[in-house]
């Protein structure tokens, strides 16, 4: 795969940039012509490495949504389940029931902020 997306990215790179060489392999290149079309292709790399890290980061939710756990999505990546929970934080269920809970505390206290005499009379 790595060949086959390398002269993919290239060919996009060379869309974006017509006046590059054909090739950053090709022979007789002037040392400017090569650092340009190594440069041209760095930066479709790193375009594509970006792109790639939203959707795997959106995979990884759809995962999460339909029952998958960290181990799953370790399994799923190559990683370990700490290493999953790292890269992840939050798809858990019990990651989001926290989360919840700290939000439902977090809005009490500020209600009981704003008015603590009735809220605080709401508990009696």
């Amino acid at each position: 795969m790595g060949y086959e997306l390398q002269d993919f990215l290239w060919a996009a790179a060379r869309r974006e940039q017509p006046d590059l060489a054909e090739s950053p392999w090709a022979e007789g290149l002037s040392n400017d012509d090569r650092r340009r079309a190594w440069l041209a292709l760095l930066a479709a790399l790193t375009a594509a490495e970006r792109e790639v890290a939203t959707l795997a980061a959106t995979a990884a939710e759809r995962a999460a949504e339909h029952g998958a756990d960290y181990p799953d999505l370790g399994n799923a990546t190559g990683m370990t389940r700490q290493g999953a929970r790292r890269r992840w934080p939050g798809l858990s269920r019990r990651d989001q029931r926290r989360q919840r809970a700290r939000m439902s505390d977090l809005a009490t206290d500020r209600r009981l902020a704003a008015d603590p005499v009735n809220l605080a009379a709401d508990k009696v």
